[in-house]
Formats: structure tokens, sequence, C-alpha cells
């Protein structure tokens, strides 16, 4: 878990003894999957984690030896237990991750009209941040739900936020779709899923957003990076491909030359055999920690329970109904960078199949207390009200504790996920957060110090592990998945970014 942003000082929490609204339903049984996970198996993950730090500086950070054999020990054990796990890699966008022109993109209408556009003033087009190199003549292919004249508020367009919006003859050719909505990175997404072999994203038509970028000089921005051919062009040339488009085809020369560094990382995937893969559970934890130490707690605590539960699953023969997507990721300490790469390879038709994701980082820190994620916080998807009340309702019930709300302050890996709309939620134990003498009263544990004492330092050993934790914490993430996932799942609202 990253380190905290100043918003987090006004952390809203909940009384100690106010439960959230019960989930809609009763949950699946999970008992033989929470029996089946055990503190031991938990802590043999760990142990390993640790070994792998110690031989290489005391580190997992990511890209570093540490961090590639903790990828290595992961992959080892899901082939060990029967899964096909997939070593995905990614850009990770920090250094040395460059991009920049080599030379000039060309935009060039072929027909009906032989012209070129321009750059600069006017400002016609411009690479987007990021685009691949590409040199090829093809037709261009408006996007539906394109708004000519454009709505009056802006930042309203959809077009492109939806696969339903490519329509088939956009395959081999060049779609152009509206600014607006959604950010230019889902649209791109779902430009290259439709087939398409480049995009051309007009700027949305609103006093202030003409231009072939976000300012005159400005380019849109792919965010993280899409492996695609893109620009931008103005509200002006977009209008006039339209036009053109209505009356017959029309072709464009699309070219640009960049020179792209990219520093490549990775994840690992797991599926389950069994379960719809119309509807997939996404579980996450992070595979990396910090420079300072060999992150057991955060996040080895996550990645050796989800792992654990993994293999039970496997072992006991346990059928979902829906797919299990077990996520390890690369790059949160930097930036959320594996996960976010993830969720950028997701189309909007695909994402709707993911129902929902469980976050999991930092389940067992030594002075803990029992962070939900809010389900009820604004920036919180439908259906995440639903996702916590199923945690809630466990620790509660089961454990006989109450759980303090946590917002979802972008600090983990749930982050991608919620900005697209599926629902989230997860258990977190604490970090630097001091632990007041309500929560002693309630957890055990000594007030006026950290919640996790060897948060982000050297300390961060199977020694900083709480026990408890590790026996009784993991039983809430094998409840929470099988609740999910399993034999007449709880149910999540139907969900869109688009």
């Amino acid at each position: 878990m990253r380190r905290r942003s100043q918003a987090v000082a006004a952390l809203a929490v909940v009384a100690l003894g106010a439960l959230p609204a019960a989930a809609a339903q009763a949950d699946p049984d999970s008992s033989a999957l929470r029996a089946a996970t055990s503190r031991a198996e938990i802590l043999r993950h760990a142990q390993r984690l640790q070994a792998v730090a110690l031989s290489n500086e005391n580190t997992r950070l990511t890209a570093s030896a540490g961090n590639f054999e903790s990828l290595d020990y992961v992959i080892t054990k899901l082939r060990e237990y029967g899964y096909n796990p997939t070593l995905l890699p990614y850009a990770n966008t920090s250094s040395p991750n460059a991009w920049s022109e080599k030379t000039p993109s060309a935009l060039e209408q072929v027909t009906p009209n032989a012209k070129a556009y321009a750059i600069g003033v006017p400002n016609d087009f411009a690479a987007m941040t990021w685009s691949t190199n590409a040199d090829f003549t093809a037709q261009v292919i408006p996007a539906k739900r394109i708004q000519i004249p454009p709505p009056a508020t802006n930042n309203t367009v959809r077009s492109g936020c939806s696969m339903d919006d490519f329509p088939p003859e956009v395959a081999n050719n060049i779609v152009l779709v509206q600014r607006g909505f959604c950010t230019e990175l889902v649209k791109v997404i779902n430009a290259r899923a439709s087939g398409a072999r480049a995009i051309l994203i007009m700027n949305e038509g609103q006093t202030g957003r003409t231009n072939a970028g976000t300012s005159a000089t400005g380019r849109f921005t792919a965010q993280t990076y899409p492996g695609f051919p893109a620009m931008g062009v103005s509200f002006a040339v977009g209008s006039e491909l339209v036009s053109l488009a209505a009356s017959g085809p029309v072709t464009l020369h699309f070219k640009t030359d960049v020179n792209l560094t990219q520093r490549i990382d990775y994840d690992i995937l797991a599926e389950t055999e069994g379960g719809d893969p119309t509807k997939i559970l996404q579980v996450g934890a992070h595979i990396d920690g910090v420079a300072a130490g060999p992150g057991i707690n955060d996040d080895g605590s996550g990645t050796s329970m989800n792992l654990t539960i993994a293999h039970q699953i496997k072992k006991l023969g346990l059928v979902p109904q829906y797919k299990i997507r077990f996520g390890w990721f690369s790059g949160e300490e930097q930036g959320l960078f594996g996960s976010q790469f993830l969720v950028n390879q997701i189309n909007s038709r695909d994402l709707s199949s993911v129902v929902g994701m469980l976050d999991y980082d930092m389940i067992a820190s030594t002075n803990y207390v029992a962070y939900v994620y809010d389900g009820a916080a604004s920036n919180a998807p439908p259906g995440s009200s639903i996702m916590e009340s199923v945690h809630t309702d466990f620790i509660h019930n089961v454990l006989g504790k109450e759980t303090l709300k946590y917002p979802f302050d972008g600090r983990s890996d749930y982050g991608g996920w919620i900005a697209r709309q599926v629902p989230a939620t997860g258990l977190y134990t604490g970090a630097e957060r001091i632990k007041t003498d309500d929560m002693v009263r309630q957890y055990g544990g000594q007030a006026g110090i950290q919640q996790d004492p060897c948060y982000h330092e050297w300390c961060d050993t199977v020694f900083n592990l709480s026990q408890y934790g590790l026996s009784e914490f993991s039983k809430v993430l094998a409840h929470g998945i099988w609740s999910f996932a399993g034999p007449g799942p709880v149910a999540l609202p139907a969900h869109s970014d688009g």
C-alpha cells in the first residue's frame, strides 16, 4: 500500500458497534473453504517470500531480483496446484519509459479530396502521447453517438465509450470517435478490441474543446500506454470527416513515427477452471514491496492468503458458479501500475463480465483493526455496499468484532476497477494510522502506536504478522471470495463504464 495522501487525514469511520446494512440475500456456504484455509499454509508462503527478500538485499521491489523471484515462486506453486497461470507483461510508466516523435506525424485525406491536414497553427491533428508507429492508408469509419453540433455541457459525449459504438466496418480501418464522458484511454481500448488499425479522437466541440488536443499545442494522452496508433483531431476536422463519410468512402493516409522506450514488469493471473466465463470475480493482491524492506504484511499477507485460497479451491474440488480470476500485481507501491495495466486491456463489453473486485492488501497487521472499504462512499460504484456488507456481517457474526469504514482513497489496486464502475471492496488491517484507546477496547493491541509499526520498514517480516490475522482474517477472505463466486453467489448489479 502506498504512502498516505494528505486527504486521508480526514478518514471517516463509523462508530464501533455500527454495522452497514445486511446483504440482500443469504451468503453461499463457505465453510469447507474456510476450514481448509490454514494459518500454517499461509505462513509457509510468507516465510518463502521473506527468504526471497533476504537473499536479494531485503527487498521485493518491482523489477528487482527479489520481485522476479517472488513471481517465479507464485507461478511455480500455481502450476503445482493445477492452475495454468499467465505471466502478464506490462509497461511500467516509471523511468526509463519515454515517448517522443522521431519525425512529424502525417494525416492526409486521399479521397474524396486530396489534402494534408496541418500540425501547429491551425492545429488540425496531433499524435496522442504513447501512440505507437503506423504508416498506412485506410478508410475512416465514424463511430456511433458522435454529436454535431456538440451538447451544451462538456464531457458528456459517449462516443467510443462502449463496444456497441463500433460498427463491423471499423475492422482494419481507422475509427473516428468524439472526446467526452469516459477517458481517451477507454476509447482507445475499445477501438483496439474492435479490430481497428488506428483511432482518431475529435475534440468535443464546446468552447475551449475545439483544438486537436487539450490546448492549442497540447495532445490528448492515453494516460497509460495502450499500445495502439492514435491521434487527436480538431472538432472542425472531425466534423468534416463525419460529413464526408455520410456521402461516401473517405480514405486517409495515417502516419506516426515515434521513439518508444518501455520498462517491462509483470503481473500474474490465474483463473479457476470452472465457473461461468461471462461472470468473473476479480481477486487481487500486490506481489511487490518497497525498497526499505521485504514487505511481508504489505502485501505478502494478501499474496499468501490468496495463493492458499486458490490452492484449497483446487484441492477440495470446489466448483464455483462464477469464474474466479486471481491476480498478483506488481508496481502497486509505485502507482498501481500492474493492476491499472490489466484494467486498461479490457474493453467495455468484457469489463461488464467482471461482477466485482476484491482487493486484499495488508491483512495481518500486528496492531490490527478491521477496516472494510466504504461501499457507500461517493466514489464507490453501485454494488460496493453489498460487497462491504458480506465482509462486515461475517466479521461481526462469526468473529464477534465490529468494523471501521475505510475510504476508497486510491492507495491500492482497486483504483482502476472502481474508476470504470466495477463494484469493489476489501479487508485492510491498518498501516501508519495510530491506534486509539477505543480501537484497543475492541481489538486489543497497543494505543498510541501505528496499526502496523513496521509499515514500509526493514522489519516488515514474518515476525511482524498478527497470528490472529493469519488464522481468522484469512477466513474473511475465503468467505468473501466464495460468497461472490460460489454456488448461488450474492447478486451484484450490472455495470458499464460506457
